[in-house]
């Protein structure tokens, strides 16, 4: 006689692999804000359980991507510039100090990869790959939870900061002097310079907000 076949759910994303999609989802602007966001939907579109769906809801959260209304269930935050400000005050404490440490970690061919980012043709994805080498390089698992709090910036910010002239050319000017201070495994000029761009940003939102959303 035989045993009835068990049917066991594959999930075709794992488990912390939600998370990250559906964090990715909002910064993107994919589920926008104000957008709820129902359980069985992101189910179906991650090929998931409803389970990890709602772990990953509190978990974004706590984040502060998502809210959890009464009656509505979560939906995605929407930001004004005061949280958008916030992001970038808690960045000015975490990344000038993860550049410092970076200065004497970092290796050769990391330093190198910097370089050639500096001038890649799309400077917004350029400009996320920079900043998670940086803080990959000071290798410090604490920064990266504590940075992953100060995600959340508006993808329409960040388009709109890489699309001024005159920011784009800062900032640049900011990735170039990282590279230098990392070759010299100076961690003061590092920690200085990462500080500046980071303020650099913040002035931005203050001369902008809101047309550049």
């Amino acid at each position: 006689m035989h045993e009835p076949q068990r049917r066991d759910f594959v999930c075709k994303v794992p488990h912390p692999r939600v998370r990250d999609l559906l964090e990715e989802a909002i910064l993107e602007g994919e589920l926008k804000p104000g957008e709820r966001l129902r359980a069985e939907a992101l189910a179906q579109r991650f090929g998931t359980s409803r389970t990890p769906i709602r772990e990953a809801l509190l978990q974004l959260e706590g984040q502060g991507l998502v809210e959890v209304e009464p009656n509505r269930g979560a939906v995605v935050r929407t930001f004004d510039r005061d949280d958008v400000r916030d992001l970038y005050e808690v960045r000015a404490l975490i990344e000038p100090h993860a550049a410092a440490r970076a200065a004497t970690r970092i290796t050769a061919a990391r330093i190198a990869e910097l370089a050639a980012l500096c001038s890649a043709e799309d400077q917004l994805v350029a400009n996320e790959s920079f900043h998670r080498i940086i803080l990959e390089a000071a290798e410090s698992p604490r920064l990266v939870v504590a940075m992953r709090a100060a995600t959340g910036i508006p993808r329409s910010f960040r388009t709109a900061f890489w699309h001024n002239e005159r920011q784009r050319a800062e900032s640049l000017m900011c990735h170039r002097r990282l590279v230098a201070a990392f070759e010299a495994r100076d961690g003061s000029l590092a920690e200085a310079v990462m500080r500046m761009h980071i303020l650099g940003a913040i002035a931005f939102l203050e001369e902008t907000w809101p047309k550049n959303l």
